[in-house]
């Protein structure tokens, strides 16, 4: 396996010229070794958090799968993960664990900062993938994950499941084929309703049982001040992206598939704040991005407010929390996850149903595909979710880059669909007692990614743009 450190060399659309974007999926061959007794699936998972539960229980009920080891620089974690799987391999650091012969395929859950550095060393090592969302945590990492995947030959399926629900691959396949008319507009929406992570005095020390500077890797070591180490890291710039970095990409996927997978180039811009929680987070609760993709205007809002302090729910877009809705000419889809329905011009007959499975077949997909080497099998692929992700980053530096506007000149600046948008929210935010004349929103510059791969809107841009990896860490120079 080559060495950790030195940094990239090709940018993603410089890799995607050289080789050509169709031939990107074909080039998986042979595994590096044989697959197991009666072509078992031998998979290491790396990442035992939450998200590995279901991960777990997934690949473990296919028969043709062993579960041989697992990684996390938590021993808590590890151990409680590997206490369901009776005689697995433990090991703190991933590294350990890809220098075994005896594993086919990883599973990568851990933290999104980890997704593309695990994912080079896998492939390098000569392991298949299946990678969580969202595969990149920056726009630096696109290029050298794909040529990773291509010039070791590896199965890479992204962790995108919407990609294999039976529901959302027949109703997208009939928008596509314009049973419902042109597409008109996108809606994309992400409500939860989360809480404040809350802020200690003094600076969170790690437990004893974790190995802090592999759990850190690639980011910054700087003070802790949230009093849960876990998950709370999506919500600090250093080490997360948000929730238009965690439950979004979700959704993004879903809109450039319904799109017909179009590359994005373009601009992005943001709104947003985070509104009412005096924590330790830096990542806003309340967020708007909007931008054309192949022609069609999107909107995505991110709302991570309840509808008020007392009150533990989430707000709603036409009846949908997270999910998407398709404008077309003679009908409009509503959905996510699972499946929906299109409802006809009246907005409210509902015209065609889709029930789907939310996705149940995405592991099974990623295993056949390791047995047959045919990566255009994949539903996930790598290239698609790359793109999608690429989208959230370019709005994500737009609202890093942007600054405080008040209420009327941010009125005046922006779009009437966005303008929609903040009455909407400032119908919740009056239900906590904010007054956006007096906290106002962040407004950002448009963050653009050209046909080069070149990002631009400005030098705060252009800066944050800039890969930012603790020495050791860094994306392989050399892949």
């Amino acid at each position: 396996m080559k060495p950790m450190h030195a940094s990239f060399r090709f940018g993603r659309r410089q890799f995607l010229q050289g080789i050509g974007a169709a031939s990107l999926v074909s080039l998986a061959g042979p595994a590096f070794g044989a697959l197991g007794a009666n072509g078992r699936i031998r998979i290491g998972m790396i990442g035992c958090g939450g998200r590995a539960d279901a991960l777990r229980d997934q690949f473990s009920r296919e028969p043709d799968v062993e579960i041989v080891a697992m990684a996390d620089p938590e021993q808590k974690h590890l151990d409680a993960q590997a206490a369901k799987v009776p005689g697995v391999a433990k090991y703190q650091d991933y590294r350990k664990l890809l220098e075994r012969n005896d594993i086919d395929a990883v599973i990568i859950s851990s933290p999104n900062y980890w997704h593309a550095l695990q994912t080079i060393h896998a492939c390098q090592a000569g392991k298949d993938v299946y990678v969580e969302k969202p595969v990149t945590s920056s726009l630096d990492q696109s290029g050298p994950m794909l040529e990773a995947a291509t010039r070791y030959q590896r199965i890479v399926q992204a962790g995108t499941q919407n990609r294999s629900d039976t529901g959302l691959i027949e109703a997208f396949g009939r928008i596509q084929e314009g049973e419902f008319g042109k597409i008109q507009a996108i809606r994309g929406l992400c409500y939860r309703n989360r809480t404040s992570i809350g802020k200690r005095d003094t600076p969170l020390k790690p437990s004893e049982s974790l190995d802090y500077q592999l759990w850190l890797g690639p980011c910054q070591d700087r003070p802790i001040l949230r009093p849960k180490l876990h998950y709370d890291w999506h919500w600090d710039y250093n080490t997360g992206n948000g929730d238009i970095g965690n439950q979004a990409p979700h959704e993004f996927d879903l809109i450039r598939w319904v799109l017909g997978d179009p590359q994005f180039t373009g601009g992005v811009e943001s709104i947003g704040q985070r509104f009412g929680w005096d924590d330790a987070g830096n990542t806003p609760n309340l967020q708007t991005v909007w931008f054309d993709w192949a022609g069609v205007p999107v909107v995505f809002e991110v709302n991570d407010m309840m509808m008020k302090p007392d009150l533990n729910a989430s707000p709603a877009y036409r009846g949908v929390r997270v999910g998407v809705v398709v404008t077309c000419e003679g009908g409009e889809f509503r959905g996510g996850r699972g499946g929906g329905y299109v409802v006809g011009e009246d907005g409210k007959t509902k015209i065609a149903k889709f029930p789907g499975d939310a996705g149940g077949g995405h592991a099974r997909n990623f295993l056949d595909a390791v047995k047959s080497r045919d990566a255009k099998s994949l539903k996930g692929q790598l290239a698609n979710a790359i793109n999608a992700c690429e989208v959230i980053h370019l709005g994500n530096l737009s609202h890093r880059s942007g600054s405080p506007v008040p209420r009327k000149q941010l009125i005046e600046e922006v779009p009437e669909s966005i303008a929609e948008v903040i009455e909407r929210q400032e119908k919740q935010l009056a239900f906590w007692g904010i007054d956006t004349n007096k906290v106002p929103y962040h407004h950002g510059p448009v963050a653009t990614l050209d046909a080069d791969g070149k990002v631009g809107g400005g030098a705060a841009i252009e800066e944050l743009a800039k890969p930012q990896y603790r020495e050791g860490f860094e994306i392989p120079k050399e892949i």
